[in-house]
């Protein structure tokens, strides 16, 4: 990698806000006008789905939520995750969420902003989380569903869903292309470190991943963050859901361990405690690709992440905030931007890092932001009788 694009001594994370509609424009209107910064924006959905036996196979309930992600220098993400919580009052119960993910090298060009504010005190929250996972399953929207129930049924809250598409070896193939499925859905899953592996494999087993052409899985470690995100909605005649028991009593324990025993089905009858898992294939040195650039340049830069290797990405269409308007009308919308995501082994990586290096200056591809992220655990088809291959950090 270059030294002189790709750096690590000027570290830089993502700050990712899972917000409903009019807490979203407070903390815009708090982070854009009054720090002074800017954040990508785009429209997704909750899943709520119904815990009465006689609702359970109803469509789930899709509330709608924006999501909201800021590029910001490693020390400025307690100032931007307080106020986050703060004005987004995520210390209540069913709000939304907020996490950082540290990256592990970042490309950013010269007209791409990635803190223009002033780093202020910070109030300090002592809700945060430092033992949290963020799980991004992209599948055909066909499969969406059944995988949200699995996640919440593994233990985790209803995944936030949003539209994507994807770009790979399909769109070279002239006519044939009319085969590629468009729609794709992206479902993202915060949990705790302890459950996460148990509602990864829920997940990839309800989605066939390992089937070809279902879908992609992989996780990401988070640095902080919190949640308060819900999954059921209970039955009239319940004073309080299923969830915000479990979460009054981990309160009330200090910890979540005594979850730990969990009841699962074992085929015939019930079992406590009982440990299911599967063998996997580790696979190693697999890294997150993200990419953040306007929507005119996008073609030149998949061309160009295409030419030198990358097996796929998939991309959705985001708004850019600033503050360039007066502080009465608000956060300004301004150009469409494109956020591409793809998940390689680390021999492309180098490949595809070395050639945004040479190339990007010289396709105007300025107003760039490039980050990697080293990835815990991979969930797709393979060739031959693996079921799934799962990466573990070595």
């Amino acid at each position: 990698m270059s030294a002189n694009l790709f750096v690590n001594d000027h570290s830089l994370s993502t700050v990712t806000a899972v917000l409903p509609n009019r807490a979203a424009k407070e903390v815009a209107a708090q982070l854009i006008l009054t720090d002074d910064t800017e954040a990508l924006n785009w429209k997704a959905r909750g899943t709520l789905l119904h815990d009465h036996w006689l609702k359970k196979w109803l469509p789930s309930i899709s509330p709608a939520k924006n999501v909201m992600q800021m590029t910001v220098p490693d020390s400025a993400v307690d100032q931007i995750v307080d106020t986050v919580v703060q004005v987004g009052k995520l210390n209540y119960q069913a709000t939304g969420a907020v996490f950082s993910t540290p990256h592990d090298h970042a490309y950013v060009g010269s007209k791409y902003t990635v803190w223009p504010g002033e780093e202020k005190p910070r109030n300090g929250s002592d809700a945060l989380n430092k033992n949290l996972s963020v799980i991004y399953c992209i599948v055909n929207h066909a499969y969406s569903d059944r995988i949200a129930r699995a996640a919440v049924r593994a233990g985790g809250h209803g995944p936030i869903v949003y539209f994507c598409e994807g770009k790979g070896l399909r769109d070279r193939l002239g006519w044939l292309r009319i085969t590629k499925e468009h729609e794709k859905e992206v479902l993202m899953v915060i949990s705790e470190e302890s459950e996460a592996d148990d509602i990864f494999d829920a997940m990839a087993k309800v989605g066939e991943l390992n089937l070809p052409g279902h879908g992609f899985m992989f996780r990401l470690n988070i640095d902080k963050g919190l949640f308060n995100i819900p999954s059921l909605v209970a039955h009239h005649h319940h004073g309080a859901s299923l969830q915000q028991i479990i979460n009054a009593i981990d309160h009330l324990q200090g910890h979540s361990h005594w979850r730990d025993q969990s009841v699962v089905d074992v085929g015939q009858g019930r079992g406590v405690g009982v440990q299911v898992s599967q063998q996997v294939s580790e696979l190693y040195n697999h890294h997150c690709l993200n990419a953040i650039l306007p929507r005119s340049n996008m073609k030149a830069l998949t061309d160009l992440l295409l030419d030198h290797g990358v097996p796929g990405l998939n991309f959705n269409y985001v708004r850019h905030l600033d503050g360039d308007r007066d502080e009465h009308e608000g956060p300004h919308f301004s150009e469409e931007y494109v956020l591409l995501r793809s998940v390689t082994d680390e021999e492309t990586l180098a490949n595809v890092c070395s050639a945004i290096d040479t190339h990007a200056p010289g396709l105007g591809l300025d107003d760039l932001c490039v980050t990697v992220d080293a990835t815990d655990r991979i969930a797709t088809y393979v060739p031959g009788p693996i079921k799934y291959r799962a990466s573990d950090a070595a």
